[in-house]
Formats: structure tokens, sequence, C-alpha cells
């Protein structure tokens, strides 16, 4: 039996004039369609019983790390936090409570979510966890607050934007949409009539690749901020690394249980993902006026700030927190393959987060 959601996919397509659409359109219906998209629906997305793990999801040391950078921050810009897409809203407890134990003032923490179901989640949880003056500093806002001056927090962020895919031969590209084909989706080459904020650096030989254009209507509102640094935390890697032959079917994946699985199956029911260019942000940084601050792994950022274990009393609660740190840190897993950019509007900070290993000079 078809879902309403597949089925609503399938006549977007038949209704179009060549009888195919984007992959960016195919992952936004997937993803956040109001009626069965992915991240509408009521299924558990986050850890152990979902479909993927974030690094708020191991322990408080994560958070307990990134709120010394956030520290450091509150001397450049005012003593306010914007996180974009809280998912289930881990990260924004444990950084409100570390700020509090810390004795770090804040004013606000403002939540930008699309999603109405995880909205309402949050909202349940950070009311059931913090204490009811920490409670009162949260706020969800419908879209990015207008001169906003502050930190911001994307975990995760960019590799849930909606994505076209192309295919390159020989420095030739042609997009891959999405047709259907009884009752099926598949791909399909089409000529590319899109444009790229920049000349790509393509390497040689055959290979899928992944590019938003969604990343631009990001930073365009990153621009209208007052005063700001933005962490951004996600799965990805530089231009020379990521559009080249070695990887000949590009990035794109779904997930569900925590297993990978095929693109075109469980419609609805699996997330997307996929890795994230950071030379385009680094171009979109230039291109808006904004200043990089630093870029590394997720290892080197932790370690450079010193990793905040905070107690672990009891043999198990040690054994576990050793387990969270390495995959947190080690290269194998979180350490190397999540990358840390900070970008900022008017402020040059030297951060702490980026004093060793950083690998600006690669974008």
């Amino acid at each position: 039996m078809m879902s309403a959601l597949k089925n609503k996919i399938r006549e977007t397509i038949q209704n179009e004039m060549d009888g195919s659409i984007s992959f960016s359109k195919f992952m936004d219906m997937c993803l956040y369609d109001p009626d069965g998209g992915y991240y509408s629906s009521h299924f558990n997305q986050f850890g152990k019983h979902g479909d993927f793990y974030t690094a708020p999801m191991f322990g408080k040391t994560f958070a307990n790390t990134l709120t010394k950078q956030i520290e450091q921050c509150f001397s450049e810009v005012r003593e306010n936090i914007l996180e974009i897409g809280a998912g289930n809203a881990q990260l924004a407890i444990d950084v409100v409570l570390s700020l509090n134990e810390r004795g770090i003032h804040f004013n606000n923490y403002y939540i930008l979510e699309k999603s109405q179901e995880l909205k309402q989640y949050q909202l349940q949880v950070l009311q059931a966890k913090l204490p009811i003056e920490l409670f009162k500093k949260i706020t969800w806002v419908e879209e990015f607050i207008d001169q906003f001056n502050g930190v911001i927090i994307a975990n995760e962020l960019f590799d849930a934007i909606p994505t076209d895919v192309f295919f390159s031969f020989e420095n030739e590209i042609m997009e891959k949409k999405v047709r259907v084909d009884d009752k099926n989706f598949s791909w399909v080459l089409s000529e590319n009539k899109k444009y790229f904020d920049y000349q790509l650096s393509l390497g040689d030989g055959a290979f899928d690749f992944e590019y938003s254009s969604g990343y631009h209507k990001i930073f365009s509102e990153f621009s209208q901020a007052e005063h700001m640094v933005c962490f951004i935390f996600d799965y990805g890697m530089d231009e020379r690394q990521l559009l080249h032959s070695s990887r000949p079917h590009g990035t794109l994946r779904g997930f569900k249980k925590n297993l990978l699985t095929e693109i075109f199956e469980n419609i609805g029911e699996q997330d997307i993902t996929y890795h994230v260019n950071f030379t385009h942000l680094a171009f979109l940084t230039q291109k808006f006026d904004l200043n990089i601050l630093g870029y590394t792994h997720q290892s080197h950022f932790l370690n450079n700030l010193g990793l905040d274990v905070g107690d672990a009393n009891k043999m198990k609660d040690h054994l576990k927190l050793l387990s969270d740190i390495n995959l947190l840190t080690s290269p194998a897993e979180m350490g190397d393959l999540i990358k840390v950019m900070a970008i900022s509007k008017d402020c040059q900070a030297s951060l702490n987060g980026f004093i060793n290993f950083d690998k600006t000079h690669l974008l």
C-alpha cells in the first residue's frame, strides 16, 4: 500500500512537464512535508531507539566543553544564544545548565525550529528538565532574529538542508533528478540548468556530488545579524576531498534505526543526509562579508578547549564517560568526521577552540 506522502510525491512528479523533480524537492517533501515528512512525524528520530545520534547524546562533555567557548564569546557579543534546529533539545538543556552551574549569565536562549512536532517535544522536555527561572529564558522563534547579537549554534543543521544532486564527468555536469516508474522512484539524468554560487573545483573522473542552494538563504540571514559568532558542527570536508572520483556515488545516504538504507525507501520514515561542502560555506562567508574565525576537526576543537568531563564517581559511570569521549573525539568516529567552523559578523576574536590545528587554509 502506497503511503500518503509517497503518493503525494508521485503526483508532484507526474505534474511536471518532464516527469521529474529535483532531488532537493524530493528531500524537502520526505523530511519536511507538514503531513507526512520525517521531521513532522511522531517518530522518535534520536539515539539508541531512533535513527541517528548527534554529539549531545553522548553525555554532557560536548555541551560542557562548548560552554567554555561560549563564555569566551560573551566578551565579544551580547549574552544571547540562538540554536537553529534544536532536535531533541538535549544540547539546549545541557548548555543552559552548564552556563548556570558555571555562574555565566545569559539573557536569552532562542530556538529556531521548523518542525511543529519537535517544537512541542522541546517545550515539554525543557520545561521538565530546567528550573523554572531558566526555562523562562527559553524562547521559540519562527524565523531568524533580525539584528541578532549573540552566539549562534548550528549543530548538524546544514546536512539536513535539502540538496540537489549532480553527475560530473570530465568537468561536464548533469543534474540527477527523481522520476517515478511503476510507482517506484528512480534517478534520471537531465541537462543542468542550475547555477552554482562559485566555480567548483571538480576532480577528475566520473562521480556524483551534492550541492545545496539552500545554504545561500541561511548565510543571507546570518549577514542580517548585528554582532554574532556562529558555530557550525557538521559531517563534511573541504571541496578537494569531497568532489572527487574516490567518492563515485557522492555522500547522500539514508538512515533508519542507525543503519544505512536506500534513499528511495521508507519514504517519510527515515533520515536523509549528506556531507557538507565546507568550501561552499567559506565562499558564502566571504560573499556576505562575514569572517571565518576557525575551521577544524571536532576532536581538535574539543581538545583545544580542554575536555570538560564533569564528575563520574562510579566505575560504570566512568567507563560510560570514556566511551562517550571516544565517540566524540576518535578519528574513526565523530572526532574527524565532524568539522567545526566558526564564522562571525563584526567580530575578529581569536577563539580558544581553534588555537591549534586550525585548517581554514584548506578551504
